[in-house]
Parts: structure tokens; sequence; C-alpha cells
């Protein structure tokens, strides 16, 4: 692998919010569905809205609107990204240590764009990226490979040449399915996700200041 761009989940890699939904969605869900556990909140990690949604809908009986859905969504998250969450730590080390090594960097998540902007404007990461993907910008969403692929045309690389990296069973495929090598990071929140499928398992973002990537 030549590699020539890095791509990052932001749920869970740039910011610890993946955490932070699971505490904040337990009353949010249970006032929907009437019911909410760890376990529930598991089978999300790394979905987009839509998919959410959807998966509400089927599997545990959702009657509201999409719509309704995300407006409500849109509100806990403005809470969750406004004030709860945190950035995950080493990131600016990383990001410092790519910029040393002149290694483009891109945003691929599956979170709408104004709750993306809420996390690049907070914490100011907006220039550190060259690119960024929402799911906004794509049909399909993680474990798709939609969003990674357009990163990587955006950045004009091959995928084959970009390192993704994600905390999520989703994301892990996702990034396969789009023909790149994948770090599955663990950070402490996400030891119950399968990162199986990833081509490399680190513990924080350590491993790139300390040349443990394999490429």
């Amino acid at each position: 692998m030549a590699l020539r761009a890095v791509i990052l989940d932001m749920d869970g890699v740039v910011v610890d919010s993946e955490h932070q939904w699971m505490l904040a969605e337990g009353s949010f869900m249970r006032a929907l569905v009437g019911k909410w556990a760890k376990k529930d909140h598991y089978r999300a990690v790394g979905m987009g809205v839509s998919d959410a949604y959807r998966l509400l809908v089927r599997e545990y009986g959702l009657k509201m609107t999409l719509k309704k859905f995300s407006e409500r969504s849109d509100k806990l998250a403005e809470e969750i990204y406004s004030s709860r969450v945190s950035l995950t730590p080493d990131l600016r080390r990383f990001i410092a240590a790519a910029r040393r090594r002149e290694i483009p960097l891109a945003l691929a998540s599956c979170s709408p764009k104004n709750w993306v902007d809420m996390v690049l404007k907070r914490f100011r990461l907006r220039s550190d990226f060259t690119v960024i993907v929402t799911a906004d910008d794509v049909r399909r969403t993680k474990p798709a490979p939609d969003i990674y692929l357009l990163a990587a045309r955006k950045l004009e690389v091959k995928p084959q040449d970009c390192l993704a990296i994600e905390d999520s069973s989703l994301g892990v495929r996702s990034a396969k399915a789009a023909g790149m090598t994948c770090i599955g990071l663990r950070t402490g929140f996400n030891e119950e996700q399968d990162l199986s499928k990833a081509d490399q398992e680190v513990q924080g973002f350590g491993f790139l200041t300390q040349s443990k990537v394999k490429t």
C-alpha cells in the first residue's frame, strides 16, 4: 500500500460521540419505542439517521415520520455535539503528525452535515481536513462503500491508497467494501464492536506517531 491519504470517521473516532449518544439517548428512545437498552444502542452504532429510522420502524414499531424523527434527533444532537462531546485523546497529535508527513486528511461521516459542522466549528478542525463527506452527500451510508469512495474521488486518490480509521463494525465493512486498508480504533468505549474485518486494530491514536501502522 502506498499511503497517500487518511480518511477518518467522525463519531467515535474524532470525538467520543458514540459514548455520549449512548448516555443521552435512553430516555429519548424509550419515549419513541417503549424500550431501549445498551444492546439496542450497539445495533445502531455507525448508522445514519435514515437507516436508524428504518431500523426503528421495522423492528421496534416506530410510528413517527422520518421528518419528525430527524427533527427530534437534531435537537438531541445539538445538545450532544455543542456541549457533551470531547476530542478523542491524541487526535491533535495525530493530525500534526499527518501534516508533517504531508498526508492529506478527509472526514467521512454518516452524520448529517449540520452535525458534522457543529463538531468542526466547536473544535476548530475544518482546516485540518482537505475533504469532508457527510450523509447528505451520498444515497447510501455505511456499511455501503459510497461515503469512502466519494471521499477518495474528492481527494483524487485511489481507494487502495487510502487508510480509513473506524471504530464500528459497520464502518469497517464500509471501508473494506471501498477497497481501502482499514484501522479498527479501540477507544475504551467500543469493546462490543466487532472490528475483526479491519486490517489492524490499535489502542488509540498513538499508532501513527509511533510508526505502528502496517502499510
